[in-house]
């Protein structure tokens, strides 16, 4: 979810792969996740619409479901 400067509120997502690899050991559950572009150009994209740095992982492709109840609720979905 993010909050936009006029208030309203909308959706973000983005579909990727959980791949096999080096995890960060910080005590949080991580993932190694590939979005099928370069990692900085995918966080620079991903950070331009605004939303705060917490992100929640689900499993399946939940884009048409996201899409789906952004539009009953009347609000945007971007898809980075």
């Amino acid at each position: 979810m993010i909050q936009k400067r006029d208030g309203r509120f909308g959706f973000v997502a983005s579909e990727g792969e959980v791949v096999a690899g080096p995890l960060l050991r910080i005590g949080n559950t991580t993932s190694r996740v590939d979005f099928g572009m370069d990692p900085g150009e995918w966080t620079d994209a991903w950070s331009t619409t605004g939303i705060s740095h917490h992100w929640a992982l689900g499993t399946g492709h939940r884009v048409a479901d996201l899409q789906a109840e952004a539009d009953l609720l009347e609000v945007d979905l971007v898809r980075v």
